[in-house]
């Protein structure tokens, strides 16, 4: 390949998003903040600061799943509008689905203990998954990260549909298994549970983050 070739690839290269490398480097983001946020949980001296719905590590820490890629796609086009989105953002998404998965939470919370708390806890990992999965996706767009066609539409309403239902059973499963419901958990508790429903659903995130940024090119020429 002559010298130009090259310089011309590594141009394309540059200009286009490319799903494999978006998706890696978006997934290395979701271990950088689970790893961030255990270790908050296990340093802070409550735990239970994680839990409010407008504060806490788990939403401060919103932009390290998406600084690796922004630090891996620096030269390619489009790295302000990513940066705004994967700090601001997503940051903005994350408060939103927080607070109304609490407030779903707290409305429908028994105070005795009720055969039926699986199923609410399903609900309130529901509601988070949902508007969190709606507003990332669909933020895109005006960003113009994504394109707006049939195509596009179509992977939201299926990334909307996946997100809902990890944040579902992430909640609800991880309630089960440690049993955080009591509020006697240590710190460890808090951490699994929090791991439960951040991790699965980040990774997903990155899946059709990746897809739908990919889909971008087509309409650049």
């Amino acid at each position: 390949m002559s010298k130009a070739a090259r310089l011309a690839a590594a141009q394309m290269r540059r200009r286009h998003v490319r799903f494999r490398h978006a998706f890696v480097w978006l997934l290395i983001g979701a271990v950088v903040y689970a790893v961030a946020l255990a270790l908050a949980i296990l340093l802070h001296p409550d735990p239970k600061v994680v839990l409010a719905p407008v504060i806490g590590p788990s939403l401060y820490l919103t932009p390290l799943f998406g600084m690796p890629y922004l630090f891996a796609s620096a030269r390619q086009r489009g790295w302000v509008r990513r940066l705004f989105y994967f700090t601001a953002v997503l940051t903005f998404v994350h408060v939103a689905a927080n607070y109304l998965a609490w407030r779903h939470a707290s409305i429908s919370f028994a105070l005795e203990p009720d055969p039926q708390a699986y199923v609410q806890d399903l609900g309130t990992g529901a509601v988070g998954g949902f508007a969190g999965g709606t507003l990332a996706l669909m933020l895109l767009l005006p960003l113009r990260l994504a394109p707006f066609h049939a195509g596009s539409r179509a992977i939201i309403l299926v990334g909307i549909a996946a997100l809902t239902l990890l944040g579902a059973l992430g909640m609800a499963q991880g309630l089960l298994l440690t049993g955080a419901h009591g509020y006697q958990l240590k710190s460890a508790g808090f951490v699994f549970w929090l791991e439960c429903v951040h991790l699965p659903w980040q990774a997903c995130l990155a899946f059709f983050l990746a897809w739908l940024m990919r889909l971008g090119r087509r309409s650049a020429g």
